[in-house]
């Protein structure tokens, strides 16, 4: 098996451009990142550096500027919006730095939160 068919999160080329008017902002370039099942991965740098968009691409919650990124093997750059909510809600986990509860939602609503959002 090669060490891309192992690789549960596999991003190839990341890259992330955000547009306003005349300007482009370049926030990913090239990234590659391979995370086989059970490891443990850290993202860290200075505010600014992406990490968010980096999380929010490989959790599917936002789509590259360009690039790949394959989940458990899975390639899924041509996944409509409901293919990617189901690999979403049954493959990818999220773990928080800080929990912050919703004062405008119940304790039942704030827990279910994450489950509604998948």
């Amino acid at each position: 098996m090669s060490d891309r068919l192992a690789a549960a999160l596999h991003l190839s080329g990341i890259t992330r451009t955000f547009r306003q008017a005349d300007a482009a902002l370049e926030v990913l370039r090239g990234v590659d990142l391979d995370v086989r099942p059970g490891e443990m991965v850290a993202l860290v740098g200075p505010s600014g550096a992406g990490k968010s968009t980096l999380l929010q691409i490989a959790g599917l919650l936002e789509r590259p500027t360009a690039g790949e990124v394959e989940i458990a093997g899975q390639p899924t750059t041509r996944l409509g919006d409901r293919e990617r909510t189901q690999l979403r809600s049954t493959t990818i986990g999220f773990v928080y730095q800080f929990h912050h509860l919703l004062p405008e939602f119940s304790a039942l609503e704030n827990v279910m939160l994450p489950q509604i959002i998948a």
